[in-house]
């Protein structure tokens, strides 16, 4: 799933790949306008999206059907928030298809311990006997300081999901899938004060069955959204596998 941004980019480097017994498709995530936070109209030639840039794929090949959702990108373009550390995790999709008390999870999403650099981060809550992700955004000012703590709020969401299949069906067919419109103040580079709408594709967590919050270790958030981000990646502390 692209933005119009990076669609093209993605299909030309897609084209490496053209060997492989895999077929990969792409598609245009949802894009709404940015709103003058002034005059309440849409700004011209500017949009907000509705999602990530994400990659998608995993189907077991019997009974239930998963997907994985993570951030990604293209490192030889250095496209989206990239994460790294995201593959498909054999022991996760074990849990999933064969679970301890017998019950699948309709959704599960990865978390691990956050740190000061992930301050921003969203987090898992419950309510309602339900668990929900609460974005930065989302937070009122007078308590952004309270979200930031890495005391109180020890996890932040990796935007590593499994979801199932099988469960999207039911909800989409009933119009169950419930997911706040986070509204998100910018400035663009010419000083405009826009609204930004976008949803979260973890808030979704609420109206699933049997989800569940996974600590993973660090090792699977892997981030590269800035030059030094990747700098760091390319440099002699790592080594990358082709697949």
């Amino acid at each position: 799933m692209n933005s119009f941004n990076t669609d093209e980019d993605t299909k030309k480097i897609l084209q490496k790949y053209n060997h492989c017994r895999v077929k990969i498709y792409t598609f245009n995530q949802s894009r709404y306008p940015r709103i003058n936070k002034e005059s309440l109209l849409p700004v011209a030639k500017d949009v907000s999206y509705s999602g990530e840039n994400t990659e998608a794929w995993y189907p077991p090949g019997h009974g239930d059907i998963y997907a994985s959702f993570y951030n990604s990108g293209l490192l030889d373009t250095f496209i989206g928030e990239d994460n790294l550390g995201a593959t498909v995790d054999l022991y996760i999709l074990n849990h999933l298809m064969n679970p301890p008390n017998g019950k699948r999870c309709e959704f599960v999403m990865e978390v691990t311990n956050k740190t000061r650099a992930d301050v921003k981060g969203g987090t898992l809550t419950q309510y309602e006997g339900k668990l929900r992700l609460v974005e930065i955004a989302q937070v009122p000012k007078a308590h952004v300081d309270e979200f930031k703590s890495v005391s109180k709020f020890k996890i932040f969401n990796t935007n590593n999901l499994w979801i199932s299949l099988g469960a999207v069906k039911r909800l989409q067919e009933q119009n169950a899938i419930d997911m706040e419109i986070i509204v998100n103040p910018k400035t663009l580079d010419g000083g405009l004060n826009v609204i930004q709408l976008e949803t979260a594709v973890g808030a979704a967590i609420k109206s699933f069955e049997n989800s569940l919050g996974i600590n993973v270790p660090r090792s699977r958030f892997l981030p590269v959204k800035t030059t030094s981000d990747l700098l760091l990646v390319m440099s002699n502390l790592y080594s990358l596998n082709k697949i």
